[in-house]
């Protein structure tokens, strides 16, 4: 949908993409990249990556919610919500197989499973599905990004933003 949106209302509808594209792009790929290659010495660059991505994604949230009830404008709302859903989603999944691969490089012995078993489960199981998802995210959000530079509302937006009036 077309929306006359002010230079002002589209830089603050994309603040939240572009804070997910960072995320996506530098945290879960560069840090990450970063922390495997040094994970047989330390697992810091692990730490970090998981503290800096769990708390751009719940500035992402934090602001969506905040933009539903202080935001005037809807293009910005519709926008910030999309973002957010994304966030959320992106969270759950971070969560779930980060745990599993987690659980499989620190508690694969205990099972009795040989190391590269435990490698391939955790690889093939924990962080494929991640990464897939997470370039479909990037496709996604880069998507919604120049949508929102051309001042264009998705309709998954739309929805969203009626869906969070009804609730």
């Amino acid at each position: 949908m077309e929306f006359q949106a002010s230079d002002a209302e589209i830089k603050r509808a994309k603040k939240l993409h572009s804070v997910l594209l960072f995320d996506f792009i530098v945290i879960h790929v560069f840090i990450f990249v970063l922390a495997i290659s040094m994970i047989k010495s330390t697992y810091i660059p692990l730490i970090v990556m998981v503290v800096l991505s769990l708390s751009s994604l719940g500035f992402v949230i934090f602001k969506a919610k905040q933009s539903v009830s202080n935001e005037p404008c809807h293009f910005v709302r519709c926008h910030n919500l999309l973002a957010a859903k994304r966030a959320r989603l992106f969270l759950i999944l971070f969560l779930v197989t980060g745990s599993f691969t987690a659980f499989m490089l620190l508690g694969g012995a205990q099972l009795g499973i040989s190391k590269i078993t435990t490698y391939a489960l955790a690889g093939g199981i924990g962080q494929l599905p991640f990464m897939v998802a997470l370039l479909v995210l990037v496709v996604l959000e880069f998507d919604a990004e120049h949508q929102c530079k051309s001042s264009k509302i998705p309709g998954a937006a739309l929805a969203l933003d009626v869906k969070s009036k009804t609730s």
